[in-house]
């Protein structure tokens, strides 16, 4: 089992990229998606996209409000849909947004490290790709 760690990572505004609050994160790989306290996104001006059903582990459904934010971690940054954290919500640095800034963890040093991103084919030869012009 992962030991559990925190980061230090930076959440931005994507209204105005001047704007950001550093946070302490827990890291949960366990966790889909990067859960923010409320009030953080709110100062930052992020938008709720809409209310989403999440399962806890103990089985129990939670409903949470989600909407976009940038975070930031050492020299990479992603936008990402983030969870509108409630009081007692933990403030974590969840799976989507770990691979959309291309991390991975590494759970003997309990540190981020950079990952090489997969893809299914970056070029087949075999089967060119059709573009046609968008219907009206």
């Amino acid at each position: 089992m992962m030991g559990v760690f925190r980061v230090r990572a930076q959440v931005v505004s994507l209204t105005d990229p001047a704007l950001s609050l550093e946070l302490d994160m827990l890291v949960d790989t366990g966790a889909t998606q990067s859960v923010i306290p409320r009030a953080v996104l709110e100062a930052l001006c992020a938008t709720i996209v809409r209310r989403q059903t999440f399962r806890l582990a103990n089985g129990e459904e939670i409903h949470r409000d989600v909407g976009w934010v940038g975070v930031r971690f050492n020299d990479r940054e992603a936008h990402t849909l983030a969870v509108f954290g409630e009081a007692a919500d933990a403030t974590v640095l969840g799976a989507l947004t770990l691979e959309e800034l291309g991390l991975e963890v590494d759970p003997r040093e309990r540190v981020l490290k950079p990952t090489v991103a997969w893809l299914l084919v970056a070029n087949d030869s075999e089967k060119p790709v059709e573009v046609s012009a968008p219907v009206p």
